[in-house]
C-alpha cells in the first residue's frame, strides 16, 4: 500500500514538472506615442582633463611592529628567549618567590643562603643576578638582602624595584 501511494505521489510531482517547464506567450505591449519636441541646445564647452601625477607611496616597515600580531604573544616570546638563555636556576623563579635560609660573614663580605620555590638552596654573594628581570643583588647585610630589578611600567619605562628579603619576617 506504501509503494502504491508513493508512486503516485511521485508521478504527480512528475506532471507538475513538466507542466510547469512550458513556454508562455509572451504579451507584446504597446508603447504610448511619444510626443517629438525640439530644443535648442546650449553651447556647452569641452571639458579637458587636466594631467596629473601618480606618486607611488613605499611602505617602509622597519623600526615598526605589525599590527596584526599579538602583543601578548610577543611578550610571551620575549620571556621564553630569556628562559631559554638563562642557564643559573635562580633566574628561573620571581626574587619574591625566595627565601633566606641564612646569612654569614667571612670578615670580608657577607654570603647568604636561599631556597628557591622548588626546594633547592643556593649561596649568594653581592653583585649576582637573580630573578626573572636579570635583578642584581645589591646589598647583603646581617638580616637582609637586598634585590634591585628594572621592570617595565605601564608607560613602558624601565624603573628599579628593590625587593628586600629578610632573614627572620617579623611578625604583624
Amino acid at each position: 500500500m506504501k509503494r502504491i501511494i508513493t508512486l503516485l505521489v511521485l508521478t504527480a510531482f512528475l506532471f507538475a514538472g513538466g507542466y510547469s517547464c512550458k513556454e508562455k506567450k509572451q504579451v507584446a505591449v504597446k508603447k504610448a506615442p511619444s510626443k517629438k519636441t525640439v530644443k535648442a541646445k546650449k553651447a556647452v564647452p569641452k571639458y579637458t582633463p587636466k594631467p596629473y601625477k601618480i606618486e607611488v607611496v613605499k611602505y617602509n616597515p622597519e623600526g615598526r611592529r605589525d599590527p596584526f600580531l599579538s602583543i601578548i604573544d610577543l611578550t610571551k616570546q620575549k620571556v621564553e628567549k630569556k628562559r631559554k638563555k638563562k642557564v643559573n636556576p635562580l633566574e628561573n623563579y620571581d626574587v619574591a618567590e625566595f627565601k633566606v635560609l641564612g646569612i654569614v660573614y667571612d670578615g670580608r663580605q657577607y654570603y647568604a643562603s636561599v631556597l628557591l620555590p622548588d626546594g633547592k638552596a643556593f649561596t649568594v654573594t653581592k653583585g649576582m643576578t637573580v630573578g626573572l628581570y636579570d635583578g642584581k643583588i645589591i646589598d647583603i647585610s646581617e638580616n637582609q638582602v637586598v634585590v634591585r630589578e628594572y621592570v617595565m611600567n605601564y608607560k613602558g619605562q624601565l624603573k628599579p624595584k628593590d625587593t628586600i628579603l629578610k632573614l627572620r619576617k617579623e611578625e604583624e
